[in-house]
């Protein structure tokens, strides 16, 4: 025969079983929850960064898209043509400068937009300048863009955010 304290012994050890598979259970599911929100967040950052990335390439090229452009229109004398696609590149420049800003602090958003109005000025003026005026206008948009090479070059080694 099996006596009462015997009884209550097998049920408290069956008790205590279930609960401890029960904390085991939960603990596992908050550490499963755990790396799920750290794998979110590493997607995002990653998305973040290639999109930074892409923006550097495409802001890169059109930087250097205006620059022969207007040394071309500059060489030839240009028309009010030329001044218009100028200042067209220019406007995707500064377009393509303040979506790439928001990933940055305050200081490279004046950056961005300094650039962004120093290649306006440039279009205006563009036509038939002396070469060391061109080269003296372009000098500050040169320091300017190297500046914002920076930043891209921080994003491409992963100290975007």
């Amino acid at each position: 025969m099996v006596s009462s304290t015997e009884t209550r012994s097998g049920t408290s050890r069956l008790a205590l079983v279930s609960v401890v598979i029960a904390l085991f259970s939960l603990g596992a599911s908050v550490f499963q929850s755990v790396n799920y929100l750290h794998s979110i967040d590493n997607m995002q950052r990653n998305i973040l960064r290639t999109e930074s990335l892409r923006t550097c390439r495409d802001l890169i090229d059109t930087f250097f898209r205006f620059r022969l452009k207007a040394e071309v229109a500059n060489a030839a004398g240009a028309v009010a043509m030329d001044g218009v696609e100028l200042k067209a590149i220019a406007y995707q420049f500064g377009a393509l400068g303040t979506f790439l800003a928001n990933f940055h602090a305050e200081v490279a958003r004046q950056r961005y937009t300094a650039l962004s109005w120093q290649l306006n000025t440039i279009a205006e003026k563009i036509g038939g300048m002396p070469r060391e005026e061109f080269e003296k206008l372009f000098a500050e948009a040169d320091r300017q863009f190297g500046a914002i090479n920076e930043d891209c070059v921080k994003a491409a080694t992963g100290h975007l955010l």
